[in-house]
Order: C-alpha cells, then sequence, then structure tokens
C-alpha cells in the first residue's frame, strides 16, 4: 500500500505543462496599442480559427501589448509569452495560404536568410527566406513578394499582431506539494 501512494505522488510530481496559445488580434495594433476590451483575437494554433473576445487586459507599464503582460479572454488569465508580427502569405501559385511569425526578434527589415515558423496550415514547420522583392518602402510590409529555400514564392497579404500565450494557473489550485502531503494524511 505504501508503495502505491510513493508511486502516486511521484506521478503528482510531472506537472502538465500548459497549452500555449497563439492569437492574433483582429485589428490595427497601430491604432490600438493595446486592443480595447471587447476585441476580438482569432486563434491560430492549437485551434484554428477559434475567436476570443478580450475580457481585460494588464498592462506592465510599457503601455503596449509586450511580453508579461496579461490578456483577459473568455473569462480566462492568460501570459504573454510573445509578441510578434503574423505574416498572413498567399502563394503565387495557387493552393493553400500560410500564417508565419519571424524567429529573429527583430522582425521589419530585409528578411532574407531569416527563419520563419509556420503557425497554420502546419504548425512548427520552418522556413528559410531566400530572396524578398520589396514594394519600394524599404521594410518588409504587406505586397512584398518572399521566396523560400523550396523555391515557392508568396505574396505578403496581412501583417497582423501575434501573441503566444499560457494560462495562468488558478490561485484556488492546490499546489503539488499540497497533493503529495494529503496523501500521507499531513
Amino acid at each position: 500500500m505504501r508503495i502505491c501512494a510513493v508511486i502516486a505522488a511521484i506521478a503528482l510530481l510531472v506537472v502538465p505543462v500548459a497549452a500555449q496559445r497563439h492569437m492574433e488580434f483582429l485589428g490595427s495594433p497601430i491604432l490600438d496599442p493595446i486592443p480595447p476590451d471587447g476585441s476580438e483575437w482569432h486563434e491560430l494554433h492549437p485551434n484554428f480559427c477559434f475567436t476570443d473576445i478580450q475580457d481585460g487586459y494588464e498592462d506592465n507599464g510599457d503601455g503596449i501589448v509586450s511580453v508579461c503582460d496579461v490578456i483577459i479572454l473568455g473569462g480566462v488569465r492568460y501570459h504573454i509569452d510573445w509578441t510578434g508580427p503574423t505574416y498572413y502569405l498567399v502563394p503565387t501559385i495557387p493552393s493553400d495560404p500560410h500564417w508565419v511569425e519571424p524567429t529573429d526578434p527583430e522582425p521589419g527589415g530585409d528578411p532574407t536568410g531569416e527563419i520563419w515558423h509556420e503557425v497554420h496550415p502546419v504548425f512548427c514547420m520552418e522556413w528559410e527566406i531566400i530572396n524578398w522583392e520589396d514594394n519600394g518602402d524599404d521594410v518588409l510590409s504587406v505586397c512584398d513578394m518572399v521566396t523560400f529555400h523550396d523555391g515557392s514564392v508568396y505574396h505578403v497579404e496581412e501583417i497582423g499582431l501575434n501573441i503566444e500565450i499560457t494560462e495562468e494557473p488558478s490561485a484556488t489550485e492546490k499546489s503539488t506539494w499540497g497533493k503529495i502531503k494529503s496523501m500521507f494524511g499531513f
């Protein structure tokens, strides 16, 4: 009996990792540095096309959506782990569009040589940019063309605000240590 309690206690130590969500703001991050409550967010991963409504926002003091802010979606508090652009790309040869995000922390200039992480339709696929055709404004923007390492060419249709978020633990949730102690009657 005691060995079963020890095995159960060890199993509780394997804390499940909270699922990370990739969300895209469906407004203008320029007009709304912090989107107002009631704003709609589009989920890119893991539940593509699910939308959630912002109920609240706690800024870390810098006045923009950034890492370590807290966003409340559908009554649930989420910690913002990463912020950056989402590039919505449409291929020049008809096929499915792609949503990608840069792995470079300072995106926006010449993207040649950058690696982009696909969020949808194939999560986690990486694409290296080998060529960039600028629309004339000298920055990566809408109407630019990018060529990936496999030779595929894409048109940049939209650039949105992307956040990666993780649900914050509930204050009433019993800690792992508390669960282990209760198994032994403490």
